[in-house]
């Protein structure tokens, strides 16, 4: 068994692997060889932000900060944990991984000063 997703891991796309918005449709694609996969809002948002050079931690941030814009647009209830979308986030690559659909570069540590 594989080991959890650190924060300061760096994920992105396969090789094999395309993002595509189809504008007929009006949905987000991964396109694999011989596949098709239709991807919710989050899941797109999630892949669109793994590009080889953004942490686990920093694309949870800049979910949180998308839905944070949103919320407030709303007016309405609280953001989920910071930790808990991070644990969210690391069980989807995970499972992006497993499936052979996102690599995942992993980092033992993390500077907490580079930003």
């Amino acid at each position: 068994m594989v080991g959890p997703i650190l924060a300061s891991s760096v994920p992105n796309l396969a090789v094999k692997a395309r993002l595509k918005f189809d504008r007929v449709r009006e949905k987000h694609l991964l396109l694999l060889p011989e596949k098709v996969l239709v991807l919710n809002e989050t899941a797109a948002s999630i892949l669109t932000l793994c590009d080889g050079c953004r942490t686990v931690h920093t694309i949870t941030e800049k979910i949180r900060t998308s839905l944070q814009a949103g919320t407030e647009a709303m007016s309405t209830g609280s953001l989920p944990d910071l930790k808990m979308m991070e644990a969210d986030i690391s069980e989807f690559l995970r499972e992006m991984e497993d499936q052979g659909w996102v690599v995942i570069h992993k980092h033992d540590t993390v500077d907490n000063n580079e930003q």
